[in-house]
């Protein structure tokens, strides 16, 4: 199980429909949807309907999920308290998780800023993929 934070909105939407697309088993969570539908896609996750939460920032905080191994962070958190509220749904209850950020070279100040605020400095592998390549490597290799 692996929730996949986004930015914005727009963000989850274009990259749930992506991934559907590509044959990934996922659903997307964020403030536009109703209530209703926000507690049927977190029962789903939970009951591992699907593998993949697409989700923005609401997902960071107050949900209680177990089994979350991955956190992806599509776009870099926009300070270190949202860092760490995203990385904290990952390796719960003794568990081990991953978390992986994706950053951009504009966002390197960003990082940085990051590493500053927790204190330590995160391991950095720097990658030259395209899109559909990046998505085929999942695919076949989701860890």
């Amino acid at each position: 199980m692996a929730i996949v934070f986004c930015r914005t909105k727009r963000r989850v939407d274009a990259l749930e429909l992506a991934l559907s697309q590509g044959g990934y088993n996922c659903e997307k969570l964020h403030g536009d949807l109703t209530q209703k539908k926000r507690e049927r896609v977190m029962k789903a996750f939970r009951d591992l309907k699907y593998q993949f939460l697409i989700a923005t920032d609401v997902a960071a905080r107050g949900l209680d999920i177990t089994g979350v191994t991955h956190i992806y962070n599509y776009d870099i958190p926009e300070n270190a308290e949202t860092y760490i509220h995203r990385i904290g749904r990952t390796g719960r209850a003794g568990d081990d998780g991953i978390a992986i950020t994706f950053v951009a070279p504009r966002d390197e100040a960003q990082l940085k800023a990051i590493e500053q605020a927790i204190k330590m400095n995160l391991p950095v592998k720097y990658i030259s993929l395209s899109h559909e390549d990046y998505l085929e490597r999942l695919k076949n290799n989701p860890k």
